[in-house]
């Protein structure tokens, strides 16, 4: 046996081994299929995948968030600002898992990022749908109003609308190649005989010009019947017709209804549901503040027009309404349903109107409800249904009613019209509102996003109050802010945090004074400068809004400037330090203001760049390129006229003039990199002269010219950090590149 099988060991030719690695081979395709959907960072022959959804920050509250600074440690980014919550950066539309309430990740199913507010979403039959509202742009392209979004989660480049900028589509409903689009806007093709409801084609967007109705206001919903069109809104006068918030509309006749007048006697309707009885008869119901005597809030009508005997009798506004079955759902933000005590939420008869269940426990505002096959979705301003936690959406299993697993968990609250749901099929469905993140998990004002993912980890402090600086040396993370706790201890304004694990240095200075501000600071070999504002003391020792401290205890030095004022900006250039501000005074002057070099022991002021010649309000950002210190600021001279931006060049000691640089709104930030960019970030809508550079634009100060780079920020551009051949920009703003993101994203600074 022992020789048979040594004759066929050597007398076979082996197999050929399989390679793995052959970028021709089955195993190579199959081992990088794997690596995508694994999302698989370790080393491989096999190609890498950018797997980073960089999440943005929210406030959860009215207002604005900002990411104020960003740093870096190993493969982590650090970002600090004003925010409390952070969110995925989807923009207001999403496709998420009805099991959950999960949105389906980015790389399967590319976000939307809608640039601007979605009130509406229909299905347009073949797994795609029509979205409207106060839209600017899908996925980066220009779509004004309504858009169509193809099978695969991607704009249809083929259906694009003119332009037109005050559209804020309500409703749409589709009719063989057309659709009928209504909302509130005053003209379309730059023609202003085409008001508040137009018919467009289907595939491509393009006006129907023979159809116009002549309404003279708002359309907020349309049904139809397929023989007609339903019309529900503010409006008076529809055709030449009085029609007071109903009208009805024949297909086959193409001209208004004249027999169908429900008779509205007051009020607006803002949501219809072409439904039926219990006897089978149809039935239009419709709500919102509109009244048909003794019938308020919510009433219905046959297809005549005829009021039915319908009427749940309502105190206030209902929102909007649905029908499952015998049930029809109302929402809204009304106290009382037949005499009795009801809030928001109740469920009624078909045909007399009367209460079926008003226990959904509800506790505020319901902006929307909406039937999806067998449940019942919710949008509103409330945190809690039947006692079940859920941040202003909620789904109900229907016909048993229970607060199902969907809890996608929305970063504010939604008012009318509240949200859209629309079945996207496979256990998804799409949802379409004014939010522009879901899923939120809290962090307060300071967060740690994994590079490679984007997302936030976990275990990391929590500050009261916004984050202003971040600066990272070595081991230690040095934030200054207008804080006055972190972690629930008490640290004003700045404290040291000792990494990786972002633990409170116990040696962090103690600061006291007004307002606790430190907003900027910088480094050398042995000591950190820091500037603010509030700051009289560190660690008991007198120093007005400018200090330092020692990096090897954290002791405080000598350096005192003794700014009276606020100091913004801090910036290093050999053995002088560079202070900004809003300080009309320091080394116990009141003459020196706003800009000035001090020396880096004492803080002594040096005259430079001027002792008599000073910016005439406040500077706000500096930038060191070679011999040349950028300045921006509110200031509009400094002697002589400079806007909002000015180039010192130190060795001619002077200010270049005229100016190289200049804008037309306050400039806020300013940083500067190798290639000599200098990043400008602010309140302005002009660069040089050039109009649409909206927030943010890249000067090169070799070149002296500005980049063709324009990200149209729709709000100010506040910090930046660069990491891994990327630049990760933070701000107010909540648009980019026309795409929706929640004040922060990453950027070649080359996207045109």
């Amino acid at each position: 046996m022992y020789a048979l099988f040594m004759g066929l060991v050597i007398g076979c030719k082996p197999p050929k081994l399989s390679n793995p690695c052959d970028i021709k081979s089955k195993d190579y395709l199959l081992g990088t299929l794997v690596r995508f959907v694994t999302e698989d960072r370790s080393p491989s022959c096999y190609p890498s995948f950018d797997f980073q959804d960089l999440w943005g920050v929210f406030r959860g509250t009215s207002g604005y968030s900002s990411v104020n600074a960003i740093a870096s440690y190993n493969d982590q980014i650090i970002v600090g600002g004003n925010f409390q919550l952070m969110g995925p950066s989807t923009g207001n539309v999403v496709y998420l898992e009805t099991a959950n309430g999960k949105v389906l990740p980015n790389r399967y199913c590319p976000y939307l990022k809608i640039d601007g507010s979605a009130f509406t979403a229909i299905s347009d039959g073949s797994g795609g749908f029509y979205i409207g509202g106060s839209i600017f742009a899908v996925q980066g392209e220009t779509r004004m109003g309504i858009t169509h979004i193809s099978p695969g989660c991607q704009v249809d480049r083929n259906f694009n609308p003119s332009i037109g900028y005050d559209r804020e589509i309500r409703a749409i409903l589709i009719k063989g190649d057309s659709i009928y689009v209504g909302g509130y806007f005053t003209e379309w093709n730059g023609n202003t005989n085409y008001k508040y409801l137009v018919k467009l084609n289907r595939y491509t967007g393009a006006l129907e010009p023979e159809f116009n109705l002549q309404l003279d206001e708002v359309v907020f919903d349309l049904e139809s019947d397929m023989d007609a069109m339903y019309l529900c809104g503010t409006f008076t006068t529809v055709g030449g017709l009085l029609r007071s918030s109903l009208a009805k509309y024949s297909f086959a006749s193409g001209s208004v209804v004249s027999s169908f007048n429900p008779g509205v006697t007051s009020g607006s309707c803002v949501d219809l549901y072409y439904g039926s009885d219990a006897n089978g008869s149809p039935n239009l119901y419709a709500v919102g503040d509109l009244a048909i005597a003794p019938r308020l809030n919510a009433l219905s009508v046959y297809p005549d027009g005829t009021p039915t005997p319908w009427n749940p009798n309502i105190n206030l506004n209902v929102n909007s309404v649905q029908q499952y079955g015998n049930t029809i759902y109302l929402g809204g933000q009304f106290t009382t349903v037949n005499g009795s005590a009801v809030s928001n939420f109740v469920s009624v008869n078909n045909s007399t109107g009367a209460t079926i269940n008003a226990n959904y426990a509800v506790n505020n505002l319901v902006a929307s409800v909406q039937v999806v096959e067998n449940t019942l979705y919710l949008s509103g301003s409330f945190t809690s249904v039947k006692s079940v936690s859920r941040n202003y959406v909620a789904a109900l299993d229907l016909p048993s009613e229970t607060v199902s697993a969907f809890d996608p968990n929305y970063d504010y609250v939604m008012s009318n019209p509240g949200a859209r749901f629309v079945s996207a099929g496979n256990g998804v469905v799409l949802v379409a509102s004014f939010r522009s993140t879901v899923n939120v998990v809290s962090r307060s004002n300071f967060a740690v996003i994994d590079e490679y993912t984007g997302k936030p980890i976990e275990g990391t402090p929590y500050f009261d109050l916004p984050i202003k600086v971040l600066h990272r040396i070595d081991n230690r993370l040095f934030v200054g802010g207008e804080f006055t706790s972190v972690q629930g201890q008490t640290k004003n304004g700045m404290v040291v945090l000792d990494l990786p694990h972002y633990t409170i240095n116990p040696s962090s200075p103690t600061i006291a004074g007004s307002t606790y501000d430190v907003r900027s600071m910088t480094s050398d070999e042995s000591r950190i400068y820091a500037v603010g504002n509030g700051i009289l003391t560190v660690n008991g020792l007198t120093r007005r809004n400018a200090f330092a401290l020692n990096l090897g205890d954290l002791s405080v030095t000598n350096w005192n400037p003794d700014l009276n004022g606020d100091g913004n900006t801090v910036l290093l250039v050999r053995d002088l330090v560079f202070i900004g501000g809003g300080f009309l005074g320091m080394n116990a002057d009141a003459t020196t203001y706003r800009y000035q070099a001090v020396d880096k022991i004492n803080g002594t002021k040096q005259l430079l760049p001027s002792s008599s010649v000073f910016p005439n309000d406040v500077v706000n950002a500096q930038a060191l390129v070679g011999d040349r210190i950028f300045l921006g600021g509110a200031f509009t001279s400094i002697g002589t006229g400079f806007s909002y931006l000015a180039i010192y060049n130190l060795t001619t000691q002077s200010y270049e003039s005229p100016s190289q640089l200049y804008t037309n709104g306050i400039a806020k930030f300013l940083t500067s990199y190798p290639d000599g960019n200098v990043l400008i970030g602010g309140s302005f809508n002009s660069l040089n002269g050039i109009g649409e550079r909206f927030s943010a634009g890249i000067y090169n100060s070799n070149s002296n010219q500005l980049s063709p780079w324009n990200p149209g920020m729709n709000d100010a551009l506040l910090s930046s950090h660069f990491k891994n051949g990327k630049y990760y920009l933070g701000g107010l703003f909540q648009g980019s590149f026309k795409r929706s993101f929640g004040g922060f994203v990453r950027s070649s600074l080359n996207e045109q």
